[in-house]
Order: C-alpha cells, then sequence, then structure tokens
C-alpha cells in the first residue's frame, strides 16, 4: 500500500470508529485517533508491520510494532483470508496506540492485481 492509500486507509479507519459526534465538526475528531499524534518512524512501523501481516501472517496471528521513542504502538491481525472478485481479501484488526489514546477496527483489506492492498468498507 503506498503512503497515500496508507494514509488514507487510516483515515477511513479513524472515521469509521470515531463517535458520529466527533464527525460533525469537519476533521476535529482526529484530536481523538491515535493517528493525529503518530510520527513519520511511528507510520513506517505500522506500514511495514501491515505488509509483514498481511503477506506473510496465518490467520489469527498478530503482528506488533512498538516505537519506544514515541510509545506509539499497535497491532495488525488477519482475521479471515478469502477470495473475492478476483483478489485474495483478508479480514484485518488493527490497533493502534499514540499519546494515551487507543483506536481498534476491523477491515477488509484486498491485494489488487498489481500487488497493492485496497480498503473495503469497515466491517465493524
Amino acid at each position: 500500500m503506498s503512503r497515500p492509500k496508507l494514509i488514507t486507509a487510516f483515515f477511513l479507519a479513524s472515521v469509521a470508529i470515531s463517535p458520529a459526534s466527533t464527525r460533525a465538526f469537519n476533521t476535529s475528531f482526529l484530536r481523538d485517533a491515535p493517528l493525529a499524534y503518530f510520527t513519520e518512524k511511528d507510520w513506517s512501523m505500522f506500514k511495514d508491520t501491515l505488509y509483514k501481516a498481511l503477506n506473510e501472517n496465518a490467520d489469527g496471528a498478530a503482528a506488533h510494532w512498538n516505537n519506544a521513542s514515541s510509545g506509539s504502538s499497535g497491532e495488525v491481525t488477519p482475521l479471515n483470508t478469502r477470495e473475492a472478485n478476483g483478489m485474495t481479501c483478508r479480514e484485518t484488526r488493527l490497533v493502534n496506540r499514540a499519546q494515551g489514546l487507543s483506536a481498534t477496527g476491523t477491515y477488509l483489506l484486498c491485494k489488487a492485481g498489481d500487488g497493492e492492498w485496497t480498503m473495503g468498507e469497515p466491517t465493524n
């Protein structure tokens, strides 16, 4: 997943798991989202962990990341794998923490023919 796709995926993930009341104020919900506090290193560690989990981990096997310098951390857990529209899709739980905030969501991620992972609709 390219960096723009990754950022878009997390933006969508944050919207999906933020309370509806915070969405009414444009992007004000970001103040309560861990991703708003991610450093460049956090993004890099998250992205590396996401790719590794999606491409290598068995269903149910979590991959963890932890940036000791920022205090941010998270897990990526592929929950199940299936084929859809000619693509390999994995329902995946994402957990991220930063600055004392935590967000968890389960999403459908599908691998396109070009090898890029794209985000489907949230499943929770």
